[in-house]
């Protein structure tokens, strides 16, 4: 198994390269996120946003460059490989009832990734998920329900306490305030200005900039002709 090595970076890319067909859809992308960072990756629809989330998520092959996740070859290896480091990195994504198993309470939600993971057992799995609930504000009755019951705020605040049951140390955001409305959105923003004064890394993917200088320590641009100028 991959042991993580001594790194000054979070996570490290370097000339990161995805090739659909003839078409680049990013190409050579370079940067790095300190341990406890927020990093704003802003860009308008089209530019790749999404695509530069599933690669570093593992969930995209590259065409080119690599991914380094707190010192581990994250690109080079395979999933057998990544999945016993898989808690580092978590993620919440933009639509959050289509993130969310439809056939699960919030209960079962939150306590599968321990279970996966094989972290505690019944009784301490449950009793982790009574104490994020609590921590992202999440409503102790709505665990009983199911995903289709909950607002879409509910429902991001679930998908938020859910990638924080295993401890990440990086959590990649991408979109998740655009299915939100403003109110809501601000709420679920403050819970992420409490995850980074914590000392949680960020990447935080987004054409909100407001959202963005307000959360964030530094921003990059994608631009939507990065392909084409290589």
């Amino acid at each position: 198994m991959w042991e993580p090595t001594p790194s000054g970076s979070a996570l490290q890319v370097e000339g990161l390269g995805v090739q659909r067909g003839e078409r680049w859809i990013l190409r050579d992308l370079s940067f790095e996120v300190a341990p406890g960072e927020a990093l704003g990756i802003v860009g308008t629809s089209g530019a790749g946003k999404t695509t530069l989330a599933w690669a570093i998520l593992g969930l995209l092959p590259l065409s080119a460059g690599s991914i380094h996740l707190m010192g581990l070859p994250w690109s080079s290896m395979d999933e057998a490989q990544r999945r016993p480091h898989r808690p580092l990195m978590q993620a919440v994504f933009q639509d959050p009832t289509a993130s969310l198993p439809p056939h699960r309470t919030g209960w079962q939600i939150l306590e599968e990734p321990l279970a996966i993971h094989h972290r505690g057992d019944e009784r301490q799995r449950r009793d982790a998920a009574i104490l994020m609930a609590e921590r992202v504000k999440f409503p102790l009755a709505a665990l009983e329900q199911k995903p289709h019951q909950w607002s879409n705020g509910l429902a991001q605040r679930l998908c938020l306490g859910r990638a924080l049951m295993l401890t990440p140390r990086l959590l990649v955001l991408d979109e998740p305030l655009s299915a939100l409305d403003p109110t809501l959105g601000s709420h679920l923003l403050k819970l992420l200005l409490d995850l980074r004064d914590g000392g949680t890394t960020l990447l935080f993917i987004s054409h909100q900039i407001s959202s963005v200088r307000r959360l964030c320590d530094r921003q990059i641009l994608i631009a939507p002709d990065q392909a084409a100028q290589g």
